[in-house]
């Protein structure tokens, strides 16, 4: 190999990668955003990767608790057990607002792994 066609490895911070995985998939065009930035698509999805492993390990959600949406005078529901046994057999809900407005309800059991996929999968369509 000949000195002058030499080309040196540049090194990506962490800041940098998710940046530019943050604009391949913001812009849809990861081929584009590849050109951009002088590296192979491949780059992208190779760094989309590891981000997303390194974000599973310790990742939060943010998360924000509304109370349920009551009318002024609700009518009287006289059909309801409203003992505290009653209570206790209700489902539990969990409901996730995301940032594009997007809303996943899950009532009964929940798989918080499949929750934390099928947010994050509807968090990167934005």
């Amino acid at each position: 190999m000949d000195d002058g066609t030499y080309v040196r490895r540049r090194r990506w911070s962490l800041e940098e990668k998710r940046a530019v995985v943050t604009e391949a998939l913001s812009s849809g065009n990861v081929i584009a955003t590849a050109k951009r930035h002088s590296i192979q698509a491949q780059q992208i999805y190779r760094w989309r990767e590891r981000l997303e492993e390194r974000q599973g390990q310790t990742a939060f959600l943010p998360v924000s608790v509304a109370p349920d949406a009551t009318s002024v005078s609700p009518a009287p529901v006289l059909d309801q057990d409203h003992s505290p046994t009653a209570m206790l057999d209700r489902s539990a809900r969990v409901e996730i607002v995301l940032s594009a407005g997007r809303r996943i309800i899950a009532e009964g059991g929940v798989d918080v792994d499949m929750m934390l996929k099928l947010a994050r999968g509807l968090e990167a369509l934005r």
